[in-house]
């Protein structure tokens, strides 16, 4: 529907940061530069922080690919809500040990190590990358310190890379926020990386920006407060908008209607009611 009515393809905009991937914007790239390097430099630990919706599990997916490329054996594990146990058994699964409904806790534990200490010994480093560290139970956040003090990690055979919401509470990590060799900032955007971004997106659906002007692309800054998921909400929801209005080109004051409808994260409540209403009283 919406192809046929603004004559390009739309599935850029039907993902968090759009079906194809990563859009990369100078905080994305350097972040994936940091984390690139602890894997070229066979460093243990590197935790990369960001708001929800900056873009850190896409971040996450474009270093696995990375250190693929690089010849690294790489697992890839999202800790939502599992524990010590869950986590031995995803690597288990994801190092192609063949694990069984039979495997100990125990025998998780020395299928993994003593997989990484072969690999080790032919000089085949690994690479383990988790996601939503914030969000893992206690004992799993105890069972990754315990990965990083294996003889295998310390010697370089091993690197872990994980991501964090910011403003989580660090001392429930306990030694695990301390032992991060490399920490790395994943910020929003800024109004001129937003630009960029936006320039980007609708490029990747075949029509670039013309459908939304240069007013309404600076004001996604400000209601999004430069957070990428929520730029992408925003565009697809005023592309809709657009559509059903039978108007070619979204302005400020249709963001505005479609940012109005929409429940205010806590990152966009930075922007205080009274420039908020300033906005609206410039646009109407």
């Amino acid at each position: 529907m919406h192809e046929r009515y603004w004559g390009r393809n739309d599935f850029a905009l039907q993902g968090p940061l759009g079906q194809d991937g990563l859009i990369v914007t100078p905080p994305h790239e350097e972040a994936l530069a940091r984390l690139s390097y602890l894997v070229e430099h066979h460093r243990r630990f590197g935790l990369m922080l960001g708001p929800v919706g900056t873009g850190k599990s896409l971040v996450l997916s474009a270093a696995a690919r990375e250190a693929q490329r690089l010849g690294r054996e790489v697992a890839a594990i999202d800790l939502f809500g599992i524990d010590s146990h869950d986590l031995l058994w995803q690597l288990a699964v994801a190092l192609r040990l063949g694990p069984t409904d039979r495997w100990s806790h125990a025998t998780l534990w020395r299928a993994v190590c003593d997989h990484w200490h072969a690999l080790h010994s032919a000089r085949l480093p690994s690479v383990l990358l988790f996601d939503h560290l914030e969000r893992a139970e206690v004992d799993c956040l105890g069972m990754i310190e315990r990965l990083l003090h294996l003889d295998v990690a310390n010697d370089g055979g091993l690197t872990i890379l994980a991501a964090a919401r910011e403003g989580f509470d660090e001392c429930s990590f306990g030694e695990l926020a301390e032992q991060s060799e490399l920490r790395i900032e994943l910020p929003c955007l800024s109004r001129r990386e937003t630009e960029s971004f936006v320039r980007e997106l609708l490029g990747k659906t075949g029509n670039g920006q013309e459908s939304i002007d240069r007013e309404a692309t600076q004001m996604l800054c400000d209601l999004s407060g430069g957070v990428p998921r929520e730029i992408v909400r925003l565009c697809r929801l005023a592309l809709v908008a657009a559509e059903y209005d039978d108007v070619h080109r979204i302005d400020s004051v249709m963001l505005l209607d479609v940012a109005g409808e929409l429940p205010r994260p806590a990152h966009r409540r930075r922007m205080n009611e009274n420039s908020l209403a300033g906005l609206f009283a410039r646009q109407h």
